[in-house]
Order: structure tokens, then C-alpha cells, then sequence
């Protein structure tokens, strides 16, 4: 399938979806109405990235349908749909927290297993490889899978940061490798972009409709797979991608450690988010655009960098997360909460 072709209809299915699952919302139970803790002002229907699996999934099954993708390529499409369907029955049902979990660590699990070997992780003095690094690999799969859910709290945040995020790793595949067109990762990461981009139509602030668990946690997995893919043909080291990913890593990282100092749980519902701060104060648009603009011409400028100059990775990593780092606590990332009169999702 052509790739202008494939990102097309991606779109136009990622908006159509969305479209239709604003106008079944209140059928489904799938309102989310405001609370303390949520940073909308007006009932808001929810689990919208229902439609960005539904897409993507939906793509991927006819390329292996016309034998564009192998047939294999369908267990990443199982965990997946694994993935989007947790979410939607938590956005449903709100599952426990134990249970999600433990589905992930399944599901992540799998992934790694599936990608092994890994290129050995090289820390300081020493390099870590074998069962120690896929340990340490699945434990970081499931604080990023999460850590993206926590960073799903205003309009437009998360998937204008998917799009930016795949978009730019796509990149500087491309730029490594300009045969990577048609290679099945690159179209699932492509897939991705254009229906995230149609759904983002409708939940640009102010928002229509919201993402939900289905959406971040799926986005959150298609991320970790393409990223998975760069690491494993060498493309993108270790540090690269932790750069390219800093503006999400560093809000939410600085949120909870914060949190955990003061004995929280982590997976409480909160407001105490650098983003989720600035929100109140400055609106929902303007914060997304400059988290955006963050990634944009900062964050991925040093992951490229990162690509590069491999041997200084872990530098530019620092240098991407140092700013940021200092940014969420001057935000007040993770303080206790007070109240801000909310200007409107704008």
C-alpha cells in the first residue's frame, strides 16, 4: 500500500471513529463528568482512543490481508488490542489497579521477549545485558506505559506528543536508513501518526472528546514497540530515546517522586503535575502548544544529536532532561495541591 495512501485513510478513520464515538458516548456510559480532580469544567465524553486502536489495527490487518505485513506481525497486533482493550474496559469499568498491572506486565513482558536480544545497556563502568537487562527493560515498558496515562490530563497533551514523538523517531529512522519506507514498524509508526492526527481534530482544546485509558495506554505500547525496533537494528541508543521522550519522562518522573516522598500512591487521581499546574493558571492550549514546541525544537534536536554521536548519548540526555527537570519543580510538580480559579480549556 502506497504510504501517502496508508496515512490517508488512517486519518480519515481516526476522525470518523472518533466522530462516531462522541455521538455514542452517553449510550456506552462513556461521559466523564468534572470533578476535583479533573481539569475540564463541562461533561465530556471519554475512551476516545478507541478510535486510534480501532485504525491502526484495523491498517495493519489489511497489510497482512494483501501481504504487505507477515503474518507474525500479528501478535504485535494481539498485545495490542490486548492493551486498548484494558483501557477501555478500565475507561468502562474502572478496574483495579492490581489487574492492570499485571495485564501489562503480561503484555510487556511478551514484547521484550518477542524483540530479545536487546543491545546490552551501557551503564557507567559496566554494561548491562542478559536477564538483568530485560528485567530492567520491562520495569522501564511499564513506568513509561503508565507514566504516559498519568501525562493524559488536558486537551490535546498526549497524542499532540504521540504524533511528535513517533513522528520524529520515524525521522531519524528515515534518515539512517532512506530503504526503511515500506518495512512494516515504519507503517504501523506511520499508521499511528495519521490516526492520532484525526483524532487529535477532535480533541484539540478546547476538547470534544477525551482519550481515555484506551488511547494513552495503546499509544503508550506503539511508542515502546518503535522504539524497541530503533534500539534493536542500532539506530537509536538507549539514551537517544530517553532524550527524544524527556518532556513526558521528566513531568511525570519529578510528579511521583515527589508524591512518593510524602508516602502518596502513586496511582491516586491528582492534579500535581507540572502540566496539570500550568493548565490552571495559563488554559489548556497554550500548555499543550508549549509542551509540544518543548519536544519540537528541543527534545528531539538532542536525540538526533544522540543518534549521531552515540558516544555522547547519555550527554545529551542529561542536557534534554535538565532544563525540563527544573522547569516541573519551579511548576510545582508534585506539591501539594491549591486551588487556581481554571481559565477555560483554550
Amino acid at each position: 500500500m502506497n504510504t501517502v495512501l496508508l496515512f490517508v485513510i488512517a486519518l480519515l478513520l481516526g476522525l470518523a471513529i472518533t466522530r462516531h464515538l462522541i455521538a455514542w458516548a452517553p449510550r456506552l456510559g462513556l461521559v466523564q463528568a468534572p470533578n476535583e480532580r479533573s481539569s475540564h469544567i463541562v461533561p465530556t465524553p471519554t475512551g476516545g482512543g478507541v478510535a486510534i486502536a480501532l485504525s491502526v489495527i484495523g491498517c495493519a490487518l489489511v497489510m497482512i490481508l494483501i501481504g504487505q505485513f507477515p503474518i507474525s506481525f500479528g501478535l504485535w497486533l494481539a498485545l495490542g488490542s490486548a492493551i486498548a482493550s484494558l483501557g477501555f474496559a478500565d475507561d468502562v469499568w474502572d478496574i483495579s489497579p492490581a489487574i492492570r498491572l499485571g495485564a501489562q506486565i503480561v503484555a510487556v513482558s511478551a514484547t521484550v521477549a518477542l524483540m530479545w536480544p536487546l543491545p546490552d545497556l551501557p551503564l557507567w563502568f559496566f554494561r548491562l545485558g542478559g536477564a538483568a537487562l530485560g528485567i530492567f527493560v520491562v520495569i522501564a515498558s511499564l513506568w513509561w506505559i503508565n507514566l504516559f496515562n498519568f501525562m493524559d490530563g488536558i486537551d490535546g497533551l498526549a497524542g499532540s506528543q504521540a504524533v511528535l514523538i513517533l513522528a520524529g523517531a520515524l525521522g531519524l529512522w528515515f534518515s539512517a536508513d532512506s530503504g526503511v519506507i515500506g518495512q512494516p514498524g515504519w507503517l504501523l509508526g506511520l499508521a499511528t501518526v495519521a490516526a492520532s492526527t484525526g483524532f487529535l481534530l477532535c480533541n484539540w482544546p478546547p476538547a470534544r472528546i477525551f482519550m481515555g485509558d484506551a488511547g494513552s495506554n495503546f499509544l503508550a505500547f506503539i511508542i515502546l514497540m518503535v522504539m524497541l525496533i530503533l534500539v534493536c537494528r542500532g539506530i537509536m541508543g538507549y539514551g537517544a530515546v530517553l532524550a527524544l521522550a524527556a518532556v513526558f519522562i521528566s513531568d511525570a518522573t519529578v510528579t511521583l517522586f515527589r508524591r512518593a516522598v510524602r508516602g502518596e500512591r502513586p496511582w491516586a487521581a491528582h492534579r500535581q503535575h507540572a502540566y496539570q499546574r500550568l493548565a490552571q493558571r495559563f488554559g489548556h492550549r497554550p500548555v499543550t502548544i508549549a509542551y509540544g514546541l518543548a519536544t519540537l525544537l528541543w527534545a528531539l534536536p538532542l536525540a538526533a544529536l544522540g543518534v549521531q554521536l552515540p558516544n555522547f548519548e547519555w550527554a545529551f540526555a542529561a542536557v534534554a532532561a535538565l532544563p525540563l527537570v527544573t522547569t516541573a519543580f519551579a511548576a510545582g510538580a508534585g506539591t501539594r495541591e491549591k486551588m487556581y480559579s481554571a481559565p477555560p480549556n483554550s
